[in-house]
């Protein structure tokens, strides 16, 4: 009987994983549903190569070769964003939720190392810190092109850096040298592909590589040649993304990336944003901080400083490796002359990594510490629901905006207007791509102006407001 009591909960248990995880999965495609183009989408319709609209796969070979060359170095998830867009917004749609309830499953991976004994609370509030932390939460995952650099690029890299966090509860296996040199083949060519996806993650990615590889050596762990090739290529594909003549031409354009006082105030101004970005994320690490200590008073006093320093390294090895490269997917940035809140989705994921796996290092299984994570998952669920709703409400606004402009347009182009007069579409907060200062220029022939014009087959698009 007991036995049976045993695996109807276990089954019941996992009928609960599964229905919150479609529920979420719901809950992500209807925001995607409301989302519509904007901005880069227009521009990536087309062919960098020829000018014309992308209408086969083999054309966006062609197109990213003339891109890496003129705009950007991100040729691996830009190929992503023109594919999605030949694909169609329903396609995009599906998969991408897909992809986001696989990022947070995949999140969950590196916070415990293993899919044994899994935390639906856990899982639960990683959901709940992505949802709420990222500044640009739009832009990251819901807009076509965005989701196609921030969704699918820091996915690719820790697809990539998993191996890496199973390997520390693996055991020390010695692999046949065929294996071996296999693997490490396969790992160049990862590293390579992974580090050509975004640029202050990938330094973030090769950051953990070596994090990783010298956690491996004070823990005594087996460094494979693989772990070795796989930062190689990360470094190999960094740097081929970041010596695009395209990043280059759009460096100028901006005045370049600053000399040591524009570093220097950079610095200042991206740590404040990590205040206000993750306000929430450092208020949980900040008490679990001060639990952490208190809980370990007795054995810490009994230490010296640097042996004390030791032994929290030891144990803190892993969320340690994922808070460096959260700082370094942050202050790499001060190199560029901007920082936009679309980019921060690499940092807040691997900042709750950090923080939901040094939670695990604190003993909650007293009275106050079940209290604790109850009122904890609560308040965090209730935020969660109130910001969806807010969400999904400026959503539908933008929704409902965008096609009434679209009306506008064909309308026009049925009557024989090559010079469209529309509206902007305006955004209020950081769940719409959308801003508060809309989407179009006063000047017809800036972009995104031109763009849309060149979308529809249009002379000017000209802005109303």
């Amino acid at each position: 009987m007991m036995t049976r009591i045993k695996k109807n909960s276990s089954q019941l248990y996992v009928f609960t994983v599964v229905l919150v995880t479609l529920l979420i999965g719901f809950l992500f495609y209807i925001l995607n549903y409301y989302t519509p183009l904007f901005a880069d989408d227009y521009s990536y319709s087309f062919s960098f190569a020829t000018g014309e609209r992308l209408s086969t796969v083999n054309q966006i070979i062609d197109s990213q070769i003339v891109h890496y060359q003129n705009t950007n170095g991100r040729s691996i998830t830009h190929s992503l964003a023109q594919l999605f867009l030949l694909a169609g917004d329903d396609v995009f749609n599906f998969v991408n939720v897909i992809f986001f309830l696989l990022l947070i499953y995949l999140i969950y991976f590196h916070v415990s190392g293993s899919v044994k004994n899994f935390s639906l609370t856990r899982f639960s509030i990683i959901t709940m810190l992505l949802f709420l932390s990222c500044p640009a939460f739009g832009q990251s995952f819901l807009w076509i092109t965005g989701a196609s650099n921030y969704l699918y690029g820091i996915f690719i890299i820790l697809c990539v850096l998993l191996p890496y966090r199973l390997q520390v509860n693996g055991d020390n296996v010695r692999y046949p040298l065929l294996l071996e040199i296999i693997a490490s083949i396969v790992y160049l060519f990862l590293g390579i592909i992974a580090g050509w996806t975004n640029e202050n993650t990938s330094v973030a990615m090769i950051v953990m590589m070596i994090s990783y590889t010298i956690y491996f050596h004070i823990k005594s762990i087996k460094i494979h040649v693989w772990n070795i090739t796989g930062c190689i290529g990360g470094t190999i594909g960094c740097i081929i993304m970041l010596s695009a003549p395209g990043i280059a031409r759009r460096l100028d354009k901006a005045g370049g990336s600053g000399g040591i006082f524009s570093w220097l105030k950079r610095l200042i101004v991206y740590t404040c944003d990590i205040f206000v970005n993750l306000h929430l994320v450092l208020l949980l690490l900040s008490v679990l901080m001060i639990l952490y200590l208190y809980q370990k008073r007795h054995q810490l006093i009994k230490c010296s400083f640097k042996e004390a320093v030791i032994l929290m390294l030891k144990e803190s090895g892993i969320p340690l490796i994922y808070f460096l490269g959260f700082l370094a997917s942050v202050y790499s940035m001060i190199v560029s002359p901007e920082f936009p809140g679309r980019t921060w989705s690499g940092p807040v994921i691997l900042s709750i990594i950090a923080v939901v796996h040094f939670s695990s290092m604190v003993d909650m299984s007293n009275i106050n510490g079940i209290i604790g994570k109850k009122v904890t998952l609560v308040f965090l669920l209730v935020l969660c629901l109130s910001t969806y709703t807010n969400a999904l409400v400026e959503l539908r606004h933008v929704n409902e905006a965008y096609h009434e402009r679209v009306s506008i347009i064909e309308n026009a182009i049925s009557s024989g207007e090559k010079n469209i007069e529309i509206p902007s579409i305006y955004g209020w907060s950081g769940y719409s791509c959308y801003s508060a200062s809309g989407d179009l220029e006063v000047d017809s022939s800036k972009w995104p102006n031109t763009a849309i014009a060149s979308y529809y087959g249009v002379e000017k698009i000209i802005c109303t407001d």
